[in-house]
């Protein structure tokens, strides 16, 4: 009678192509992982930008609303009032400028509030102040490696009455 001999086990070969197969299947997952972390971070990134031209926005809009005049304004910069006391009296206190930064790239409002994501930042007016009823803000904004056109336009809310100061 012959005996059988039985592999229980794996030979070399089987095992290097086994190892293969794991290292492919392990690198595709690598790399898809790496592809999606950089996913994310892009579009958190994005919508954080977005977020932030949204707030500028609305605050701008409702700082032009609410103010009682225009009291400067040109090609680099407009200075609100807002008669925060109601006395008709215009105090340095209740003056906001919004102005282009010496980068020409960053909207300034006021003291401390600077928005620098922007390009070609221009202002525009339907009349010299202190007649200015409407203004428009004007600027670029990089997004996803394109340049995108933006605007804030607003009216002033304030009645001939309140303009007479």
């Amino acid at each position: 009678m012959k005996r059988q001999i039985r592999n229980h086990g794996f030979t070399l070969v089987e095992l290097l192509v086994a190892l293969l197969v794991a290292s492919v299947v392990l690198a595709a997952v690598a790399t898809l992982a790496g592809a999606t972390a950089s996913a994310d971070r892009a579009t958190d990134q994005m919508g954080r930008q977005q977020s932030q031209l949204r707030l500028v926005s609305v605050y701008l809009t409702d700082l032009i609303r609410r103010a009682n005049r225009v009291t400067a304004a040109n090609a680099t910069k407009f200075t609100l009032w807002h008669d925060a006391n109601a006395d008709g009296l215009l105090t340095s206190d209740e003056l906001t400028e919004v102005k282009r930064g010496a980068d020409t790239n960053t909207l300034m409002i006021g003291i401390g509030r600077a928005h620098s994501q922007c390009e070609n930042i221009s202002f525009a007016y339907d009349a010299a102040a202190p007649d200015t009823q409407f203004i428009t803000i004007r600027f670029d904004v990089s997004e996803n490696g394109q340049l995108q056109n933006r605007s804030v336009n607003a009216c002033l809310r304030v009645s001939d009455e309140h303009r007479k100061f």
